[in-house]
């Protein structure tokens, strides 16, 4: 009898422990999917957001022209962040957390325009701050550079998606390739990439602010694994083209068509002058000569012969 409920209550315990290896096992299983899930929503997330920022830019600025208007778009204050963007880029601004915390969960980013790379498929808001938040939806206008088109250095700066959005393909651009950065304002800066390589995020600093350059100068950058360890930035130069200088043109000097005629007329009447004095010395001369000739062929009648005829 004894043996028979020993028996029964091993049985009971070796259920109880399989099931409770079992829930043990769907809980884990449940924990690893949802982490496995984690991080492709939030990239979903953030490319739903960035797509949709970039559609109400692009309508804003179509609807605006060249009038100012308020280039907004609200974003989520926390949630959808980056792995690494704690220590990613540049400094970021020390007021960004306390605006994170008063902001009722919500951040207002300002955009300065798009940014647009035919060859890697790239289109994009460009933010007017490259903070943390700023950056999971879009591209970031570092402050301490120039604006986009004017004389220095404009840096830009974007995350390296492994799953190839944003700047992920930057190291894919060649010498010559067209950068287009469209303003506000509606109207399209055309640059050309002159340099591409890759440099430590210790140098990154003097590469990126506006006073590096006296000509119009845009920087992109973003975190590259190409070394197989943090710490390294691609960074791409480009230079937009300089406004073409105005060309001399000397006028080939042509004298009044007065003053041509007058000469001419002077130097006519003077030819007729000439003629007519000429013309009229000839007549002189052969009227003389004439004269005299016929006083010499005719003699004047003797007295004799008057007297006869009389």
């Amino acid at each position: 009898m004894k043996e028979k409920y020993h028996g029964s209550k091993e049985r009971s315990r070796s259920k109880a422990v399989s099931t409770g290896l079992i829930i043990l096992s769907v809980v884990f299983l449940i924990t690893g999917i949802i982490l496995l899930l984690i991080e492709p929503i939030k990239r979903l997330n953030r490319q739903r957001i960035s797509g949709e920022a970039l559609n109400v830019i692009e309508q804003k600025i179509f609807e605006s022209g060249a009038d100012e208007a308020e280039m907004t778009f609200v974003v989520p204050a926390t949630g959808n962040e980056v792995s690494g963007e704690e220590y990613d880029f540049i400094e970021e601004p020390e007021e960004t957390e306390e605006e994170e915390e008063g902001s009722g969960g919500y951040v207002t980013l300002n955009s300065i325009g798009i940014l647009s790379i035919s060859r890697i498929n790239i289109k994009y808001s460009v933010w007017d701050e490259a903070t943390k938040v700023s950056l999971r939806y879009g591209l970031g206008h570092y402050p301490d550079s120039v604006m986009p088109g004017e004389i220095g250095n404009a840096t830009i700066l974007g995350h390296n998606y492994k799953d190839g959005s944003m700047f992920h393909r930057l190291s894919e651009l060649k010498i010559g390739d067209k950068v287009v950065f469209k303003g506000t304002d509606g109207v399209e800066k055309v640059f050309y990439v002159e340099e591409s390589k890759i440099v430590s995020a210790d140098d990154l600093v003097d590469m990126a602010v506006g006073n590096i350059t006296d000509t119009r100068q845009l920087t992109l950058v973003t975190c590259t694994y190409e070394y197989g360890r943090h710490g390294w930035r691609r960074v791409v130069i480009c230079r937009m083209e300089p406004d073409p200088e105005p060309e001399e043109t000397t006028a080939a000097y042509t004298e009044p068509y007065t003053e041509e005629t007058s000469g001419q007329t002077e130097e006519t009447a003077g030819e007729t002058s000439e003629t007519v004095e000429t013309t009229a010395e000839t007549d002189y001369e052969t009227v003389l000569e004439t004269t005299a000739e016929s006083t010499e062929e005719t003699p004047a009648p003797s007295v004799e012969e008057t007297s006869e005829e009389a």
